[in-house]
């Protein structure tokens, strides 16, 4: 069934559909994916705050899964080719040849895309959500880069952990950095037997919510009621972590500064911009 499914995709790829999907599967990229919830963190404050926590665990669970199981993509395997996409954002190429269970793009894009709907509260977003869930869903099949049960994997376990964090801030909410510090030790000590690079940027953003994300809410920031205000925090969050992350191009290639390089760009993301916020009063 996953092949005939495979085999149907690949029957109908065209300019105009590579086209569609290529947008679809940039939506549901890593950086597209981090970089939306980073901003959203800055401007959303206390719901930001949930949907970090969802988003980190679920990239650290999706890597250990992928990391662990290491099967095939499809068109390693040959049972479809590869549609070849090679542009600075979107790319088929050095996805992993082993990594395709479970899907990253359908995990992290459920996961966030829930989150927000669930705080937001808002019909439009709870419409507009399962569509662009689907659109990045086919994009992957007609890629020829996942398997049907790759991409069902990835949004039960995106929905899962969205649901978990909802269940914790709804009902818990003075436990959530224990949870996540849980998280992120067990995250760690299955790091010693899977030590791949992709694997340890996961655990690193995962340890650096357990660590930085309490002394954020220790220093008691109240974002502004007015927009515009808040719309600085954009440059300003920026400006920090963009300063971290050119300070970390300067590190050796090793892995362990690879987890360090990811643990303080989380750490100036969250602590260093909140403490310029709040300095700033903006």
């Amino acid at each position: 069934m996953e092949q005939a499914i495979l085999e149907f995709f690949q029957s109908i790829r065209c300019d105009a559909l590579t086209v569609l999907f290529g947008v679809f599967s940039t939506l549901g990229e890593g950086v597209v994916v981090a970089g939306a919830v980073i901003v959203l963190y800055w401007l959303w404050t206390e719901a930001g705050e949930q949907l970090l926590f969802t988003a980190v665990s679920s990239c650290a669970v999706n890597s250990l899964l992928k990391t662990a199981i290491a099967r095939p993509r499809p068109y390693a395997a040959g049972v479809v080719t590869r549609l070849d996409v090679d542009t600075p954002i979107f790319s088929t190429r050095g996805l992993g040849d082993a990594l395709s269970f479970p899907s990253g793009h359908a995990q992290s894009t459920t996961s966030a895309l829930l989150a927000v709907s669930m705080r937001a509260k808002k019909a439009w977003l709870w419409a507009l959500s399962p569509l662009l869930v689907a659109g990045i869903v086919c994009s992957r099949l007609y890629f020829g880069v996942h398997y049907p049960t790759d991409l069902l994997a990835g949004f039960l376990l995106g929905t899962a952990i969205a649901l978990f964090w909802q269940l914790i801030f709804g009902h818990a909410y003075r436990l959530r950095f224990y949870f996540l510090m849980g998280m992120a030790i067990v995250a760690i000590v299955f790091a010693f037997f899977y030590p791949e690079k992709e694997y340890l940027e996961m655990c690193a953003l995962l340890a650096g919510g357990a660590v930085f994300l309490p002394f954020v809410s220790l220093l008691n920031y109240r974002a502004p009621e007015k927009r515009w205000k808040r719309l600085l925090h954009l440059p300003v969050g920026g400006a920090c972590a963009g300063a971290v992350f050119a300070l970390s191009l300067l590190f050796p290639e090793i892995l362990a500064l690879k987890f360090l390089k990811w643990f303080l760009l989380f750490g100036a993301a969250t602590l260093g911009a909140t403490a310029l916020f709040k300095a700033l009063r903006i």
